[in-house]
């Protein structure tokens, strides 16, 4: 029988997790005590208190179940890379091993190998899940599959985090429209920003980037309720503007108005919580 998880093996080695996933360099310094700004900013979305059980999907190297689990949190942290489970119960021995690090960790993640849409849990008891830069690596299919696992697997009222990136719309019309006049401000663009991106951006890992709109409606399919959500990110302004006088003022434009958000952000943060349809 073929191993389902052979070629995301392929893709997502060792390498992936420390060289190019986003959140390598901090991950490298610190064993994961320091989380990136988008892992941070995760873990204070989910709001998890001491006691309540979390499911992180898609944990790669596993920092964010870490800083669960400090909170005092029983989490679970699920991933079908054999490479990002090594790395994590490395992280989690260092942790564990470090007397400071002791004191802060209460629990430890518990670690399971295997695919977001065959969740080994009992219907109805996470308290929430995480999915971190997981949406844009799966297919559409396997995206709704993972959705309704994320459902089964929640309670009522319970809290679904997600955080995608690049913002669909960004690479596919708005660099692509503005490099083509970007050159009347002095800096030139390429119409495929992917090409100053790392090669985990590439469509071998990301068949299924999202938009603001397609994830709401993913996340309304799927029987959630969007609580949070909102796009933000401006290094595309800082790409696509260089240091002409015209940053400036879109900056200000981009931080007030919502449209401009759509077009220019390059991240989307979502929380939103399973509805009781019965």
């Amino acid at each position: 029988m073929q191993d389902p998880t052979a070629p995301i093996n392929r893709l997502y080695t060792r390498d992936y997790y420390l060289s190019d996933c986003e959140g390598h360099a901090e991950f490298a310094r610190t064993a994961g005590r320091k989380l990136s700004r988008r892992l941070a900013k995760c873990l204070s979305l989910s709001r998890a208190k001491p006691g309540e059980h979390w499911v992180d999907v898609g944990c790669g190297r596993g920092e964010l179940s870490l800083h669960l689990a400090a909170r005092g949190v029983t989490v679970v942290a699920v991933d079908p890379s054999a490479a990002a489970l090594g790395i994590l119960a490395a992280a989690r021995s260092v942790w564990t091993e470090a007397r400071t690090l002791r004191a802060q960790l209460p629990a430890v993640p518990i670690i399971v190998r295997g695919l977001g849409e065959h969740l080994p849990f009992a219907s109805g008891r996470a308290d929430g899940v995480v999915l971190s830069d997981v949406v844009e690596h799966l297919t559409a299919p396997r995206l709704e599959r993972l959705l309704e696992e994320c459902r089964r697997v929640l309670r009522v009222g319970g809290r679904l985090v997600i955080h995608t990136q690049p913002n669909r719309t960004l690479l596919r019309f708005t660099v692509p429209l503005l490099a083509r006049i970007s050159r009347l401000w002095g800096v030139h663009v390429p119409v495929d920003l992917r090409r100053e991106m790392t090669p985990g951006s590439g469509p071998e890992y990301h068949p299924n980037e999202q938009s603001a709109s397609g994830l709401r409606r993913s996340l309304r399919r799927g029987g959630f309720a969007i609580d949070e959500f909102w796009l933000e990110g401006s290094y595309p302004i800082h790409r696509i503007f260089g240091d002409s006088a015209l940053k400036a003022p879109v900056l200000k434009l981009f931080r007030e108005n919502r449209l401009l958000r759509v077009l220019l952000a390059s991240q989307i943060f979502a929380v939103a919580r399973k509805l009781d349809v019965t």
